[in-house]
C-alpha cells in the first residue's frame, strides 16, 4: 500500500450553518462546496445504512480540504472534547505571524492560553503555538515555525 498525501480532514458538527459561518471567518473564504448527500454508498461505508449527511468543504492552505459533516437523520450527541481524551484529534495550521493571527481570531474564538506560547525545546524550539476551539469545541492549533523551520534531528 502506498499513502500519497492528505486528502481531507473531517469534523462532525452539530449545526452546519453556525460552523460554516465560523470557518468562513476563520479560514477567510467560503466553502468550495456545500451539499446534502443522500446516496447509499455513504451509509454503507460508515455503517449507518440509509443515513443522509450535509457537508461543507473548505480548501485548506497547502492542499487538502476540511470537511464539516452534519448527520441529518441522527441527532448529535455531545462528547467530552478535552484534548487529553483518547480519540480526540486536532487540526494544526501553520501561520507566518502567530501574534497577528491570535489577535485576529480572538475576536470570535476562545483560546486555551492568554497568548501564544513560545516553544522552549524539541523540534519546534524557537517557534510559537497556541490552541483554540471552534463552536463544537474541536481543537485547532496554530503554529509558527522557528527560524529555519523545525528540526526533527534535535
Amino acid at each position: 500500500m502506498t499513502l500519497n498525501r492528505l486528502d481531507h480532514i473531517g469534523f462532525a458538527v452539530a449545526d452546519l450553518d453556525r460552523s460554516v459561518g465560523w470557518y468562513t471567518r476563520f479560514l477567510g473564504a467560503p466553502p468550495t462546496l456545500r451539499k446534502l448527500w443522500d446516496v447509499d454508498y455513504i451509509g454503507e461505508m460508515l455503517g449507518y445504512p440509509g443515513c443522509r449527511i450535509e457537508c461543507a468543504f473548505f480548501a485548506l492552505p497547502g492542499g487538502g480540504d476540511l470537511e464539516l459533516i452534519r448527520f441529518v437523520d441522527r441527532p448529535p450527541a455531545v462528547v467530552d472534547m478535552e484534548t487529553y481524551n483518547a480519540g480526540n484529534g486536532h487540526m494544526c495550521l501553520l501561520v507566518d505571524d502567530i501574534h497577528a493571527e491570535f489577535a485576529r481570531v480572538s475576536a470570535f474564538a476562545t483560546f486555551r492560553s492568554p497568548a501564544p506560547i513560545e516553544i522552549p525545546w524539541g523540534p519546534y524550539r524557537g517557534g510559537w503555538s497556541c490552541y483554540l476551539r471552534d463552536p463544537d469545541d474541536i481543537s485547532i492549533q496554530l503554529i509558527q515555525h522557528p527560524p529555519g523551520g523545525p528540526r526533527f534531528d534535535a
